[in-house]
């Protein structure tokens, strides 16, 4: 009885921690995120760049880093694929720039976004797999 209380304690603070971080990104950040998202499913070349800084840069999954103009054009050749959700996401304020951290499908992510020209735009990409 006593350890089932020690879990189900542990779970709900791993809920109000988790809560809060999801909680505090603006809405305009959040929308700019799912437009993002989409963006990529749809590869939308154009609206990509949109939510895209100009010093932004990805460190992909096989460790190669490309620059924004590196990335687009490896995205315009891309074709239109669902992706699976994110899930176990974090974001958090660190400053002037926010931080999300996700897993998506067998994979974890981490945005940096931040305002420029007066939008949100992320400006780094990390990604890498997950242990299984």
């Amino acid at each position: 009885m006593r350890k089932a209380l020690a879990v189900a304690l542990s779970l709900a603070a791993l809920v109000l921690v988790a809560s809060p971080a999801a909680a505090q990104a603006p809405a305009d950040l959040r929308a700019a995120m799912a437009a993002r998202d989409s963006a990529i499913a749809k590869a939308d070349a154009a609206a990509w760049d949109q939510l895209t800084a100009a010093a932004f840069t990805v460190v992909q999954e096989d460790g190669v880093m490309m620059t924004r103009a590196e990335r687009l054009t490896q995205f315009k050749a891309q074709k239109p694929s669902g992706f699976a959700p994110r899930t176990r996401e974090i974001v958090t304020r660190l400053g002037d720039v926010y931080v999300a951290r996700y897993l998506r499908g067998s994979v974890w992510i981490l945005d940096v976004w931040t305002r420029e020209g007066g939008r949100w735009k992320v400006a780094a990409v990390q990604v890498t797999t997950a242990k299984k």
